[in-house]
């Protein structure tokens, strides 16, 4: 077997010099460009704590405020302070030696406490799990502001990189290049097709889920189709799209585009359930309410209501004030009352006003026939 052959040493020491030299030159490039915008003006607007430069005061405001680098940008001072006040501090006197006995190890209770540092860690973590993001490529909370998703509204989507991002991102950056990917913004419905239909021939399930919902909608000017739709749904539960397995679920209960199939709806129900879909979670509850199992169906509307949804608030409510899988509990219902009406819900608004003109009548007629009315508790209130 032969041996391969070497190098020149000359030459790879002249390979070596040139890579360092290119390196060199890309790091100058950088620091000639805005770090948000990549523009190159004659003159930069550099941050206080040297890692950053700008092209104008307004690519300074989205890094300050919108990403954050106030906080990362004072932080960097205040390290390259405390380093050279401890530089220029005088050193410590030197340590007293005293012979005599080796002093007694400390290492048992160390290891005691580090074992219950993480015992406790654990405890924690256990107690309060990070919820699993129902899409990698989503993740569990905003890109930018790092808010989890809200349950009530829908994000927007991104058709450029196909990703996601709250609602207040949106409003900030609606005039402004995509901030994730800084692709220019798309205003016609034919260009976001397009992209859409990039991102649905490389396979991404949430892209066959967004082209399949604008099929069921008939949005981006396509003709309405809830077989097309019910299609790329199917491809996009195949990929693991949880908001794909809620839609085709409905789909199948209610027969649009497929044929009408409870059991397969429930199991995609419980699919995307299980991975902490509020929505998907909602709608079970709902299908067994309906056929009477009413302890499962609370425990599914309370798993929905942790998350926030209104419509499930609203039906933990109902089931704590008619005694449906739970023990009736009118303080309750009514704290769950006054959360739903809060956040807009209009039959949580009318259930409310019946259930207080209900406690003011009882409460008048306990009071004609001589009976204390307790104060109501502060937690309701």
């Amino acid at each position: 077997m032969t041996k391969p052959p070497t190098m020149d040493p000359d030459i790879e020491t002249k390979k070596l010099e040139y890579e360092e030299r290119k390196a060199r030159a890309k790091a100058l490039q950088l620091r000639l460009t805005c770090t948000i915008c990549g523009a190159k003006p004659r003159t930069l607007l550099n941050c206080p704590c040297g890692t950053t430069q700008y092209c104008s005061t307004d690519c300074q405001r989205i890094d300050w405020r919108d990403r954050g680098h106030r906080k990362a940008c004072k932080k960097i001072r205040n390290e390259r302070a405390a380093e050279a006040a401890r530089a220029e501090a005088p050193p410590p006197p030197p340590e007293e030696v005293v012979y005599g006995p080796a002093p007694r190890s400390h290492a048992d209770e160390v290891r005691a406490r580090i074992a219950a540092e993480h015992e406790a860690a654990r405890a924690r973590r256990e107690a309060n799990p990070e919820r699993e993001p129902t899409s990698e490529r989503f993740g569990g909370r905003c890109p930018i502001c790092f808010d989890e998703w809200d349950v009530n509204a829908n994000p927007m989507f991104q058709t450029c990189c196909c990703r996601m991002i709250c609602i207040s991102c949106a409003a900030k950056t609606e005039h402004e290049p995509c901030p994730l990917c800084r692709a220019p913004r798309t205003e016609s419905d034919h260009e976001m097709l397009v992209h859409i239909r990039r991102h649905v021939e490389n396979e991404v399930p949430e892209a066959l889920y967004v082209l399949g919902t604008a099929y069921y909608h008939g949005r981006y000017g396509l003709v309405q189709s809830k077989n097309k739709a019910a299609k790329l749904w199917k491809r996009a539960v195949q990929l693991g799209s949880v908001h794909a397995m809620c839609s085709l679920g409905r789909s199948y209960d209610l027969g649009d585009g497929v044929k009408q199939d409870r059991k397969k709806s429930m199991q995609l129900y419980r699919l995307s359930a299980d991975r902490g879909n509020a929505r998907a979670q909602y709608n079970i509850a709902y299908d067994l309410r309906v056929d009477g199992s009413f302890v499962e169906a609370f425990s599914y509307f309370k798993r929905s209501a942790d998350q926030g949804f209104t419509h499930a608030i609203y039906a933990c409510a109902q089931c704590y004030l008619h005694g449906q899988g739970v023990a009736f509990d009118l303080e309750a219902a009514t704290r769950l009352c006054e959360r739903a009406a809060a956040e807009g819900s209009e039959h949580a608004i009318a259930m409310l006003a019946q259930i207080r003109a209900k406690t003011a009548e009882m409460n008048r007629v306990l009071q004609q026939m001589g009976i204390e009315v307790p104060p109501r508790s502060q937690s309701t209130r």
